[in-house]
This record gives structure tokens, sequence and C-alpha cells, in this order.
């Protein structure tokens, strides 16, 4: 099996990019499995090498219009059929580069999937401008029908797809964790050390970029302000979002939780798994979501989560691993309450639940073994 994956970006298994890492840990599985695998990658950055597959890289589009026309890059066309796959499989929508290639693909025989990657999630799509819908109904919509298959990672993609109209056969098989990049040992205590306003507290830690529309950190800021949990503190860990970090912080000076909420930058690596380590309880409210790779990371720590329905990865209610809840404000409310409220020993065993249930759904080999079986079907 000869699997090329197509992605605008650079396959790192560290990116704030959850595309990057999904790439990178797909491809290294499924070469680890005996496929042959080739990454075509639209950055201008270096690339990083991943285990087992080859990475070849092309120029991106040069601007936003450039992004969304469906051409195809002579040049990445002639090196994709040159290496003769069975199958490509390309990752996120809105792409016009991809829209143009996969007409082309088809023409030639080649059959393609698509990984919309939450791109088509009811919440986002309730928030974009009719631009964007006649681009999928005129262009997107065609090559979508035009897969084998579209791949979706959470039952997000598959109601947005539906809503839409589209008729392609949909697979649903989510992303993973790789338990290598879990280190052995980490410093639970370096988040209060660094911060020690929340030594005494029991701190909910959200991890990912500070977007707060997308992300729904507006909402958690006014649930938690509402929760009035005077020995609970709120971590925000995430790049800057265009902006939106001076707006986080107004709000929360507005709101009185000046004393109670850390916004404690980026943290990638070893710093990362130390910060998750030392929370509480994990939170992640997005009003939509493809599939939050910060939640397995946190459940993978042994955390118990307060999640958004879209944010939950399966069950995590069911499975006793956390709550979820909708992602409105009253909601976040009771669940931080709840979260806040409840005995340590119900925490750890929470914490213990949702490693369980990342250890026997989420593994990487599995995930990609399953790929492959629909790759041949």
């Amino acid at each position: 099996m000869r699997v090329a994956h197509v992605l605008l970006g650079r396959c790192n298994p560290d990116s704030a990019n959850g595309v990057d890492k999904t790439v990178y840990y797909l491809a290294k599985y499924q070469a680890a499995l005996g496929a042959k695998v080739m990454i075509f990658s639209l950055t201008l950055k270096e690339p990083i090498p991943v285990p087992g597959a080859e990475v070849n890289t092309f120029p991106p589009p040069k601007s936003k219009w450039a992004r969304l026309w469906p051409r195809s890059p002579r040049g990445l066309l002639e090196a994709l059929l040159a290496w003769v796959p069975d199958v490509v499989h390309f990752h996120s929508v809105h792409i016009g580069t991809f829209v143009g290639l996969g007409s082309l693909l088809k023409r030639e025989g080649v059959p393609y999937v698509v990984t919309p990657n939450g791109g088509f999630a009811p919440g986002r799509l309730a928030r974009v401008g009719p631009e964007v819908r006649a681009y999928v109904r005129l262009l997107e919509k065609p090559y979508l029908e035009g897969a084998r298959f579209v791949h979706a990672v959470s039952h997000n993609d598959v109601e947005g797809l539906r809503s839409l109209g589209v008729r392609a056969r949909v697979v649903v098989v989510p992303n993973g964790i790789d338990p290598a990049a879990v280190p052995a040992r980490v410093d639970s205590d370096l988040l209060r050390r660094r911060f020690p306003v929340l030594q005494g507290k029991r701190v909910f830690l959200f991890l990912g970029r500070l977007d707060p529309v997308h992300k729904g950190l507006d909402l958690l800021l006014e649930a938690f302000a509402a929760a009035r949990l005077p020995a609970a503190a709120l971590v925000l860990v995430g790049p800057d979002w265009r902006g939106s970090l001076a707006r986080l912080w107004e709000q929360a000076r507005r709101l009185g939780l000046e004393e109670r909420v850390v916004f404690a930058g980026p943290a990638f690596g070893e710093e990362k798994w130390a910060y998750l380590a030392g929370a509480d309880v994990f939170v992640h409210p997005s009003r939509w979501e493809g599939f939050s790779f910060s939640v397995l990371e946190a459940m993978t720590m042994g955390k118990p989560v307060l999640l958004s329905k879209p944010a939950d990865p399966g069950e995590v209610s069911a499975y006793g691993a956390g709550v979820t809840v909708d992602p409105k404000v009253p909601q976040l409310v009771e669940g931080i309450r709840e979260l806040g409220e409840a005995p340590t020993k119900r925490l750890n065993e929470m914490g213990l639940r949702a490693r369980a249930l990342v250890e026997g759904q989420f593994d990487w080999q599995g995930i990609a073994l399953r790929l492959i079986s629909e790759y041949e079907r």
C-alpha cells in the first residue's frame, strides 16, 4: 500500500496545530505497519523528519485568494503522479489546491480521501458567511463526493456534512496519542512554583491557542466568575491568537478575576506535560471542534476533564472520566461547581478512568491500521 498524505503546513509532533500533529503520527504509524508513505507538505519551513516516511515540500499558496482558488501547481501534481500512490489523503478543507488536485487525480484514476478536521463542525458552520457556504456548495461538494470516503475524526464533521447535503461515504476514525511522546517523569510542582498564586487552589487548566470564539474562552471566564469558587483558580496555557490575549485580560479584569486567572503563555515539550500534571481539572469549552489533542494529553496524564460536547472525543461522561456540557455559560457554571467542589478522591478516580479510556480507544497504531483497512476497501 502506497499512501500519499497532502497537507497545507508542516508535519510537527509539537505543533499547536492539530493537523500538523495528525499527519506526523498517522504517517509514522502507517509506515511502521509496512505501508510506503510519502508526505507532500505545502510549506516554506524546513521539513521535520517523520520516522519511516519520506517528506517532500512545495511552496504554499501566496495569498488567501490563491489558497481558495481550485488550481493544481504543476510540480506538485507531477510529483504525486510520479510516486504512483495507491491512495492520496488530503488533510483539511477550504484549500483550493486540494480541490484542483482532486479533480485531476480522479481523471487519472487515482483514488483520494479527505479529512475535514473540524472544517464542517456545526458550530463553525453557524458562524461562516454566505461566501464560504457558496464555496462549499459550488466547489467543495463535488470534490468531497468524488472522494472514496471522507474521514471524520469525530461526529462533528458527520453532522456538518449531512447538513450541507454532501452525499459522500463517511468513515469515523478518531485521532490518537503516541505513548512514546509522554515523559516517564514530569515535574508536577512546576506550575505552582512558577505561579505561587495557585498554591492551595484547585486548578482548572486550559491548553490550546487563546482563541476566545472558537475555544469558548469568553464563556469560560464568564462561567468561572459566576461559579463563585474562591478556592479555585484558572490557568490558560497557549499562544496569543490574533491579539485576543489583551481582550481576555480585559474580560478577566472586568469580572474581578485578576487574582484567580493565570495567563501562562505557550508551553511545549516537558513544560507542557508538567503543567498538565500540576492541574486538578482540565477544561476545554470549545464552541466547535475537530479533535483536540490537548484533551487526550490531559486524559493521558490522568486528569478529569470538563468539556463542551463538541470537544468530547467520545463518551467521556458515560465512561465516568469527566463532565460534558453544552458550550453555554449556565451549563459551564454547573460543571465548574461540580468538579470544583468534588472530593479529591472522586477527581482521582475520574482521572484513572480518563487514562484508561485513552489507552483503550485512542492508540495511534490501531487508528493507523483502521485507516489502512479503509484504504484497501
